[in-house]
């Protein structure tokens, strides 16, 4: 074990062990891979959290050819869980990699996307026990930031015929209201039916995007695979994303208006205050609901 991992590993146990304190939250789990200075420690957090949670994992590495930008890295890591039996797939994804900044400096990335990777451990905590029809795989994918490469890398080694459908997560950490796509593909209708269902019965907003910002998606789309990302903002944020995204010159918006979530990715601004416990734990549940709805189609 590195010594990055057995930083992160004795911090465990620390908040597991600390007199009257109570069982680590979302939001502590996702500060402890926000508080690292490096990728690969954010891999060695992530990793421990697993093994604290008794979660069985694979490690699928690739490479790439030479550093992109000013991450110096060339090797990258998929983390995969795999959960039960069939002879289809659900893959639910979220990248655990964080952007670098101007200066050189990792992001701390807890918004994009430390949420959703560890509310993705709470999930597969939660199927480790349950029999679904299908094989569940949950993937924390490495090198997002720089181009999708590790969710390109993950269908290039296991291919696309046996996915019934990708369920991916990607900025998960505060607001009230689910943004979601790709809608419009003719092989999503199923998994359209399926998202708008479960938005009724978790009884929460749900907002499709014709064109949703990159992520780790769109490397399954290519495949043909039945697609959705999900990801939960204010609702003030999401009608202003929706119309930059997808309204061009016909916005409405004010010159030079940015919604809140494009001014904190990807900047020193993605910080653990922008954390809520319960944005993240209503996550947990609808990812749980969705999956489970989604096996049984």
């Amino acid at each position: 074990m590195s010594a990055a991992a057995v930083i992160a590993f004795v911090g465990l146990l620390q908040v597991a062990g600390a007199s009257g304190s109570k069982p680590a939250t979302l939001a502590d789990d996702a500060r402890r891979l926000s508080e690292v200075a490096t990728n690969e420690a954010r891999f060695e957090a992530l990793t421990t959290l697993l093994r604290s949670r008794g979660l069985t994992f694979a490690v699928e590495t690739f490479s790439i050819d030479k550093p992109i930008g000013r991450e110096p890295r060339t090797e990258g890591r998929n983390v995969v869980v795999t959960l039960g039996q069939g002879a289809q797939d659900v893959v639910i994804g979220a990248h655990y990699d964080a952007a670098r900044l101007a200066d050189g400096s990792l992001s701390k990335g807890a918004v994009d996307n430390a949420a959703s990777s560890v509310m993705l451990v709470r999930v597969a905590e939660a199927l480790r026990s349950e029999s679904l029809p299908v094989r569940v795989r949950i993937v924390w994918f490495d090198m997002e930031e720089l181009g999708l490469i590790g969710s390109a890398n993950y269908v290039k080694q296991h291919g696309a015929d046996r996915i019934k459908a990708m369920l991916n997560f990607d900025i998960n950490a505060y607001g009230n209201t689910i943004v979601f796509g790709q809608t419009e593909r003719p092989e999503n209708a199923a998994l359209r039916r399926t998202f708008a269902q479960t938005c009724v019965s978790e009884d929460i907003a749900c907002i499709g995007f014709p064109q949703m910002p990159p992520g780790d998606d769109r490397s399954f789309v290519k495949a043909g695979v039945p697609t959705i990302s999900v990801g939960i903002i204010p609702a003030i944020d999401v009608h202003q994303l929706w119309l930059m995204m997808n309204a061009g010159a016909n916005s409405g918006l004010a010159q030079g208006v940015v919604p809140p979530i494009v001014r904190t990715i990807h900047t020193p601004e993605d910080t653990p205050d922008k954390l809520s416990e319960e944005t993240m734990g209503r996550m947990q549940r609808f990812a749980l609901a969705l999956v489970r709805n989604v096996a049984k189609q």
